[in-house]
């Protein structure tokens, strides 16, 4: 078994621990220092995703450097956003039996919107964002498979979000 020399332990340890404490930071200053997330909308057939994608989006936001969250839309950014779609699609069948799903996609799709409260500058409107996540199964319990994979759409949805806002054009 080789050794491994001192200070390359070293080195490994300070770039674990730097990265440990990374934040997002904004390409440019925001000109906002303040953010409110409004209640999200749901204009689809997505059961209760809003709360989910609420919670996500906060979350993230929270992790933006310089940027916090405000109890309400008076002198503060406002961000608005409303689920357009959402859906599950089929990707591949059984071998044996076309009619079943093996896999599917769960799809959504958002607008959203960007206001400055204290200055009045609308930053952008109905901002279209969708993404997509692959489910696996080997059974037929979709509903199960569709209720453990929405938080991880959430996830990527509200990290898109979060990256519209910090490189604001």
């Amino acid at each position: 078994m080789k050794k491994i020399p001192p200070l390359v332990c070293l080195l490994m340890s300070l770039l674990g621990a730097g990265c440990m404490f990374y934040t997002l930071k904004p390409i440019s200053p925001l000109e906002f220092d303040k953010i409110y997330v409004a209640p999200i909308r749901n204009d689809s057939f997505a059961p209760q995703t809003q709360e989910v994608l609420t919670r996500r989006v906060r979350s993230r936001l929270t992790n933006i450097s310089g940027l916090e969250l405000a109890p309400s839309p008076e002198n503060a950014a406002v961000l608005e956003i409303t689920i357009i779609e959402f859906g599950r699609f089929l990707a591949t069948t059984q071998e044996d039996d076309t009619s079943q799903a093996k896999s599917f996609n769960i799809r959504m799709a958002i607008h959203c919107s960007l206001s400055n409260n204290l200055t009045g500058r609308v930053f952008f409107r109905d901002y279209r964002i969708s993404d997509f996540i692959e489910c696996h199964t080997s059974n037929d319990d979709f509903q199960t498979l569709q209720y453990q994979a929405i938080p991880r759409l959430a996830n990527k949805i509200a990290d898109k979000v979060c990256d519209v806002i910090c490189h604001l054009w």
